[in-house]
């Protein structure tokens, strides 16, 4: 009978990266179900964010053009005109 273990070999190994990124995927089969006052609420949290997300972009356009006024033409002085 044999019997292999994997565990020992992190114990033999001399150089451990920890904290080092890690690529690899992760797949989760659970499905949360919601009820239908937490979809709601999720609903209206949703509404309320993309309100808020375009109002600041509406703020951020007043912002720039009252920034920018614009600057009356001046005219050159020339010699023929008085």
């Amino acid at each position: 009978m044999v019997i292999e273990t994997c565990d020992n070999h992190y114990y033999d190994e001399d150089i451990t990266d920890i904290g080092k990124p890690v690529n690899c995927k992760v797949i989760v089969n659970n499905r949360i179900e919601l009820t239908e006052e937490e979809k709601a609420e999720a609903r209206q949290r949703a509404i309320s964010q993309y309100q808020a997300e375009e109002l600041r972009k509406m703020q951020q356009r007043k912002s720039k053009s009252a920034a920018k006024p614009q600057e009356a033409k001046q005219t050159e002085p020339n010699l023929f005109g008085f």
